[in-house]
Parts: C-alpha cells; sequence; structure tokens
C-alpha cells in the first residue's frame, strides 16, 4: 500500500513522465495558488482596510462604501474607488483575475493611489494585489469585521508583545474568527507553551474540525518540549489525543493527531498506531501510523509526509 500511494505522489509532482514505449513527455505543473494568509497576516502589510459594500463598476473602478472603518480607514471613509483594473493586470501568471461583485460586501486592503484623479471620490490600490479583498461571509460578516478591527488595532500599536499578551483571550472569545486568528498565529510561530494548555486542549472538542486539528498540533507540540514529561496534564493530553486519533469524524484531525502522538515514546502510544495502521478508513491517516511504526523500529523519529 505503502509503494503504491508514494510513487503515485511522486508522479504528480514530478516534471517527467516516462511512457512505457520508452517516450519522455514534459508535464507542464500548473502555477500554485496564491500564498494563504490568516486574517492577521493577510491585514499587516496594508496602511488602510475597511469593510466596504460594492455599490457599482464602471470597468476601470469599482466604487464602494464604507461599512465599518478597520485599520487607518479616515482617508477611505464614505464612498470610495478602488483600481481593481491594475490588480488584474499586475497579477502573476496564472493568477485567477479578481472579480469584485456589485452588492456584495468585502474586506479591502488599499493604499492610496496617484490613478484616477478626476474620479469623483478618492481612488485606492488593492495592497497584495488581487489578494488584496476578501468577500465577507453572507452570514456571520459582523463577526468577521468585529476581529479585524481588534486585530487592527493591535497592528497600529505595532507591538508583538501587545499582540501574543493578547493571543490567549483571543483563543477564549466567543467571535470564532479570533479564535481561528490565534490559532493560526500560535501553529505558523509555533508559541505553544504549557500555560496554553487549559486554553487549547478544550478546543479540541470544538464543532469546527480545523479547530480540532490545530489544537492537536500545538498540544503534540507542547508535550514533546524538552521537561514536558512532568507536566501534570501529560496523561491526559496523550489520552485526549488518541481519542481525537481513533475516532475523530474528520480524517484531517485524526491524521494531525497521529503525528502528534508518533513523536511520544511512550508504548501505549506504539498499540494505538498500530491499530490505527491497520483500521482506520482513510490512507493518509494510516500512513502516517505506519511511518512512525517503522521509524520507531528504525530508531529514529518519524516524519511528517507532505
Amino acid at each position: 500500500m505503502t509503494l503504491g500511494f508514494s510513487f503515485g505522489r511522486v508522479i504528480a509532482a514530478g516534471a517527467i513522465v516516462v511512457l512505457s514505449g520508452g517516450v519522455l513527455l514534459a508535464v507542464t505543473e500548473p502555477p500554485p495558488d496564491p500564498t494563504h494568509f490568516g486574517l492577521y497576516e493577510w491585514m499587516a502589510t496594508a496602511p488602510i482596510v475597511v469593510a466596504a459594500n460594492v455599490l457599482a463598476d464602471d470597468g476601470k473602478f469599482v466604487i464602494a462604501k464604507t461599512i465599518a472603518p478597520v485599520k487607518g480607514a479616515k482617508s477611505a471613509s464614505g464612498t470610495f474607488e478602488v483600481d481593481v483594473r491594475e490588480a488584474n493586470r499586475d497579477r502573476d501568471e496564472g493568477v485567477r483575475a479578481l472579480d469584485v461583485v456589485k452588492g456584495k460586501a468585502y474586506l479591502f486592503l488599499l493604499r492610496p493611489s496617484s490613478r484616477g484623479k478626476k474620479e469623483p471620490h478618492p481612488v485606492f490600490a488593492l495592497e497584495r494585489g488581487v489578494q488584496g479583498a476578501r468577500e465577507l461571509p453572507a452570514e456571520g460578516s459582523q463577526a468577521t469585521v468585529d476581529a479585524a478591527v481588534r486585530l487592527g488595532a493591535i497592528q497600529e500599536r505595532r507591538s508583538d508583545e501587545l499582540l501574543w499578551a493578547s493571543l490567549p483571550d483571543f483563543l477564549q472569545d466567543e467571535n470564532p474568527v479570533l479564535v481561528d486568528a490565534a490559532l493560526e498565529l500560535y501553529v505558523k510561530f509555533h508559541r505553544e507553551s504549557a500555560s496554553l494548555i487549559p486554553i487549547v486542549e478544550p478546543l479540541l472538542e470544538h464543532p469546527r474540525p480545523d479547530f480540532r486539528r490545530r489544537a492537536a498540533i500545538l498540544l503534540g507540540r507542547t508535550i514533546v518540549r524538552p521537561g514536558a514529561e512532568a507536566l501534570p496534564e501529560r496523561s491526559e493530553i496523550i489520552g485526549a489525543l488518541i481519542g481525537r486519533a481513533r475516532r475523530d469524524d474528520d480524517a484531517i484531525v485524526r491524521r494531525e493527531a497521529t503525528i502528534a502522538l508518533s513523536a511520544l515514546p511512550d508504548l501505549g502510544v506504539e498499540e494505538t498506531l498500530r491499530t490505527i495502521a491497520a483500521d482506520d478508513p482513510d490512507q493518509d491517516v494510516r500512513l502516517e501510523a505506519e511511518k512512525s511504526l517503522y521509524a520507531r523500529r528504525q530508531g529514529a523519529p518519524a516524519q511528517r509526509a507532505n
């Protein structure tokens, strides 16, 4: 099973395919998707961020009206125009054009533009180009705007200390957009710590699988740090991760919990990995367990599959 899976991945990623007749064919890979940023990082480079309704599109500029200023937005209050055509013109080859739809609401990352001086409203360019607009969801848009405002206030203070001091509260906030933003930053920058365990562990039970997945990542990293053997919560966390690895409804959550367990030397964990390798209905989850068991036999730590 493992050999077939790996071979398929190699073929998909390779630049040349060898056919049965010995003919070599070049494979042109599709361009990569634009980098995805969490809300905090996405907003970080923009001097102006606003939530706005799109009123019109004249083919040159999109006309929008501010719903709420988010960050540095005094100059973009009221009605303004966005040079979407410039963003589409300057996008990388193969990257999808930005299509802003009249009647919908967006978060816009803006910077002042020297174009459109004869337009009736202030004109702005999109920071991050075609990635500089995100449609607000039809349901829950206020939660997104509220989270953006709170994150923008931290960015305007330009203080990393304030950011990391604020994130534990964000993890416990009733606004799921703030929880999502905080999890994204902790996972990306490896800032997990034992002090976060009482905050992060309940997220293993969250109804959103992406929250459970990242909670498993953070808890797994925490209990393999130097000195973590003495943590009073260690056995409880291991039990919770085993539960996610064995019984979570989402295969990606099970995979991340399996990866977290694979770094632990505990014999009970090894038995769990054998069960997962034999019984899990998802091939990727079984592969992670098999890799961990193989690495244990070789006396080396398991490595995450791509």
